[in-house]
Parts: structure tokens; sequence; C-alpha cells
């Protein structure tokens, strides 16, 4: 990478909690004062220690690290030594009511969005404002994780070997945006969150692609909103993650989805359950569009490509950790999707379904540390339904994976 990136990521990462220091340290004095008297200055020098120590205090920098050796079985793919995941992360509270977040993931492009003016690289990169009454109210803005109620994406991707295509392909995991939360309780915390729908534009996408518009135009207003509920109940042992969003991608052609993720908590044993169903009204992720334009071509000869319209999506996964013996842990996860056709002539009903899971073994040799040596199987199948099952055949991936992970908290 060029010298430049790595300064940029030195400034998001140590210069610009710096530059919200000094603004910080500049509050309360007086703007129509040229000069600042001797008492400000003793005040401000008081103030900008308490937040610096406030700072130190609450800065937090973290590696994510995981490598492993992956060995495909009954394919022709290579084995290899993976980096799969390397990213690094900066936060603090500056003050009670200040603080802010900037994620990096290093093995990611650094290739600037069309939409958002964003780096492709970077996860999050937002300030959050806590204010009100006990202040339960914040409001966070910037690049930031979708609200979207999925334990499998909430969790430290460390530690998530495999995602689903619903995760990894469906939807747009960090966008830039605006949020707003209420904390109810201690039990009930409510956000709504208003977001670009995808990082690049409907030009780019379909240029990206080679897709044609196939009469369809550019959204207005390519953006969404999220609403969510996060509980937290039995005593915290069982974690409620819940969301509706409605957003726009091309013109008339509005996306819905549901997803309810549910959390069980105890000393020795996690599991999460994550259920949603989208209506997605163009298939702007590119899940289905592929395999029924493959088979429009065998069936009808074109060679037009484009987004398949009104599809439904649906998901359900299940992840399950055990510690069965100190330090030693058991992790299973399994999942279903399929997609559907609502309108279609060509290829209508279900069309396409994708399912899995993966078995594994990790070992966390010092206690203090979050550090695991693991091993797993992961095998995944995808298949179409329906008419296009004669046209395009199944997929498979097997796979024997090895490594070494490491959440890291430097400081």
């Amino acid at each position: 990478m060029k010298p430049a990136f790595f300064a940029f990521l030195f400034f998001c990462c140590f210069g610009f909690p710096a530059a919200l220091l000094a603004g910080a340290r500049m509050e309360g004095s007086d703007p129509d004062e040229g000069v600042v008297s001797e008492e400000d200055t003793a005040a401000l020098s008081s103030g900008g220690k308490e937040i610096k120590e406030t700072f130190l205090k609450t800065v937090k920098l973290n590696f994510l690290l995981r490598s492993s050796l992956e060995i495909p079985l009954y394919d022709r793919s290579q084995a290899r030594v993976a980096q799969n995941e390397i990213r690094l992360e900066s936060m603090a509270d500056l003050t009670p009511n200040l603080g802010y977040r900037v994620r990096y993931r290093l093995n990611r492009s650094h290739a600037q969005r069309s939409l958002d003016n964003a780096p492709g690289s970077l996860d999050i990169a937002f300030v959050n404002y806590r204010f009100g009454n006990d202040l339960k109210w914040d409001l966070t803005v910037g690049k930031q994780s979708a609200a979207v109620g999925s334990w499998e994406f909430e969790k430290n991707p460390t530690f998530e070997y495999q995602y689903t295509d619903y995760v990894n392909q469906q939807l747009s995991l960090f966008l830039t945006g605006i949020k707003l939360g209420h904390k109810i309780n201690r039990q009930h915390t409510f956000y709504v969150q208003l977001h670009n729908t995808y990082n690049d534009t409907f030009v780019t996408r379909l240029s990206s692609l080679g897709y044609e518009t196939n009469g369809l135009e550019a959204s207005k207003t390519p953006m969404g909103v999220y609403s969510a509920w996060l509980g937290s109940l039995w005593q915290d042992r069982l974690k409620t993650f819940w969301s509706y969003n409605l957003s726009s991608f091309a013109r008339d052609k509005p996306n819905h989805s549901f997803s309810m993720a549910n959390k069980v908590i105890f000393p020795r044993f996690e599991a999460y359950l994550d259920l949603q169903h989208t209506m997605m009204g163009v298939d702007f992720p590119n899940i289905v569009s592929p395999s029924l334009n493959t088979y429009r071509h065998a069936v009808n000869g074109t060679s037009n490509w484009y987004f398949a319209e009104d599809v439904r999506y649906r998901t359900a996964v299940l992840r399950a950790d055990y510690e069965f013996i100190n330090k030693w842990f058991l992790t299973v996860k399994g999942f279903y999707e399929s997609a559907s056709l609502k309108n279609s002539s060509l290829a209508p009903g279900k069309v396409r379904e994708n399912y899995g899971f993966w078995a594994g073994i990790e070992f966390k040799p010092v206690e203090s540390q979050n550090m695991r040596l693991f091993g797993y199987y992961y095998w995944k199948e995808t298949a179409h339904k329906g008419v296009m099952r004669n046209v395009i055949g199944d997929q498979n991936q097997n796979l024997l994976a090895f490594g070494v992970l490491y959440f890291v908290n430097v400081l």
C-alpha cells in the first residue's frame, strides 16, 4: 500500500481523536473575545486535562486477526494459507457524552465508493453524542453498522468463520447514515437509522456488472430507514434484536425486510437464532440475477443481462458455542436460505436454495487473551430449483481449516 494510505490510517486512529480533543478543549470560550483571559485559560487547561485523562482511560485500540490453512475437499480448488481477517479499530469516549469509533479492514480495496465518498476498506467512522436525562438518548453520525437484527453480523468478525449469503451478500453492512437511539431502561433500547441503500450509485452498480437497465431508473432518494428493538430479558439470559427496513435503490421498486435475531447466554453456553424475510424490488445484491440471466440465455438465446425483480429472500441461521471443559470450545453453525421470484413468467416460484453447516473445535491457551487455536469443517451447497434445475447445476463447497484467531486489545 502507498505511504499516504498508512498516514491516513494513522490520522484516523490517533489524529482524529486528537482533533476532537482539541475541539473539546475550546468549548466554553467566548467567540466574541479576541483574547482569552487568564481565568479562561486556566479553566480551559483544567478542562482539557480532565478530557485527556478520560480519553486515556477509555481509548481502545484493537487488532482483529485470523489466519488459517484452508484445504478444499472434493473439488479442484487450491489449498492456501489465508489472511481471513485483519482489521484495525480505535474508539474512545472523550467526555461522558461524546465518543468516536473508526475501523479499517486492511485486506479490502481502498478505492472510493461512488455514492458515500468513503473508501471500500472503511467499515466504521462515526461520532456518537449522548444527551438527555441520564444520557438515554444518543445520536450517531457517519459510516456505521446497519441497525439490522442479526447476531451473526453483530458477533465479533474475528470469531465468525463463514457467513450466510444474507450477511455476506444481501445486506449492505456498513453504511453512511444517521442513527437516533433511545434507551427506555436497562432492558429495552430502540433505534431509528437513516442510511444510504448502497455505497455505490445506480449507474456505477450496473456498469460494474455489465448489466442493462431493462427499463429501471435510479431512485431519486436511494436511501432507507431501519427501525430496531434491542432487548435484554430474563436477567440478561435472552438478547433480542428485531428490525424492519424500508429502502429504495431503483425508482418505484421499494425493498422491505424483517429480521428477528434472538440469543441465549449462559456461563458456558451461548447460541443465536436469526430469521429474516426480505421482499426486494430489485436484486441489486446480485444473488439470484446471474443464475436467472444464465437460464434466460440458455432457453431464449438472449445475451441481455439485467437485475432480477420482485425477489423474495428468506434465511434461518443457528449457531451454538459450548465450553465443554476449561479453555476448550465446541462450535457449530447451520443455515438455510431460499430465493423465489414473485412475478416472473420465465422461472416463477422458488429458484434457489443455499444451505450448509460448520462444526469445529477451539482451544484458548491464554486465559486473559482473546486468542484461540481452531479447526473446523465447512460444507455448503447451492441448489437451483424448478425449471432452472435442468440448466444450472448445483454448487458444493467442502473445506477443512486450521488456524489462529486473536482479538488483540492493544490499549
